[in-house]
């Protein structure tokens, strides 16, 4: 009885550190083109881009969503893209490369991570590339 209290209690505990439900059915799931990856605050998704096209659409999806780049670094194979938010949030875009015309992108916005945010960012760099 004791030990399995203890085991609530741990999960329980992981579920407030990591602030999602991911927490109780794992991390360790694969994540495919058209599905979503929330850890640590940042929303990862693969999409069927080359590289150069998905940095071409994130940056046109900042310019419509009316969010300023601050910074911005492109290596070719990997990049990542600071931004501010009309309303003083920081954005923070990183891409990679996956290869076989995939590159995986992940949102992240504010300090702590607002998936809601996140995901309306994502909406638009899938409209922007053809996706809906």
């Amino acid at each position: 009885m004791k030990k399995g209290i203890n085991i609530l209690l741990g999960m329980i505990i992981v579920s407030f550190l990591y602030g999602c439900t991911l927490a109780w059915i794992g991390l360790g799931a694969g994540v495919g083109i058209g599905t979503y990856k929330y850890i640590e605050g940042n929303l990862v998704r693969e999409y069927p881009f080359s590289y150069a096209q998905a940095w071409d659409v994130v940056n046109t999806a900042l310019e419509n969503l009316q969010i300023s780049v601050t910074r911005s670094m492109d290596e070719g194979t990997k990049g990542y893209i600071d931004a501010v938010k009309k309303d003083g949030k920081k954005v923070r875009i990183k891409l990679k490369d996956k290869g076989q015309g995939v590159t995986s992108i992940s949102v992240r916005v504010g300090i702590l991570g607002d998936r809601t945010e996140a995901q309306r960012i994502h909406e638009e760099i899938a409209s922007v590339g053809g996706i809906r």
